[in-house]
């Protein structure tokens, strides 16, 4: 007997297509970044769109404390589009050890300490392209093997 398993989700059949926080911000923003997020089929049903919880924390913080948009409405506005773009929220997995390979490789690129993170989910999660507009993130992605898919400003 088969069993069905409830927590299967697109990403389990399609490739994890993942989502920098930059990105979701504008789309939250601005209408033009979703028209261009739609015309460019990032939102196409042959990829399994993805975001972090940590990504969603800081969007969330950055609408708050510079857009001064609130708490509620900050949470509405995210889950509005997560929903829209059918985004999956992946779990939150535990910096282990190896997350030093990141930071040795984003050092060379100047990158954030908020990214080290971000990006070993993504790498530990097999997110095999990322959505990002961030030049040190997407340089230290690409010595990783994880394609980059690059977000233009707005």
């Amino acid at each position: 007997m088969i069993q069905s398993n409830p927590k299967t989700t697109l990403g389990d059949f399609f490739p994890k297509f993942g989502i920098d926080s930059n990105v979701l911000i504008d789309l939250v923003l601005y209408p033009k970044a979703k028209e261009y997020f739609k015309q460019k089929g990032y939102s196409f049903p042959d990829k399994s769109l993805c975001i972090l919880p940590d990504i969603l924390g800081e969007v969330k913080g950055v609408l708050i404390n510079r857009y001064k948009y609130s708490k509620e409405k900050a949470d509405t506005e995210i889950d509005k589009l997560l929903e829209e773009f059918d985004i999956e929220k992946l779990p939150q997995l535990v910096i282990e050890k190896d997350s030093k390979t990141i930071e040795e490789i984003g050092d060379k690129y100047q990158l954030n300490g908020e990214d080290i993170p971000i990006i070993y989910q993504f790498w530990k999660l097999k997110v095999k392209k990322i959505l990002v507009r961030d030049n040190a993130f997407e340089q230290t992605c690409k010595e990783l093997n994880i394609s980059i898919e690059k977000w233009p400003k707005f």
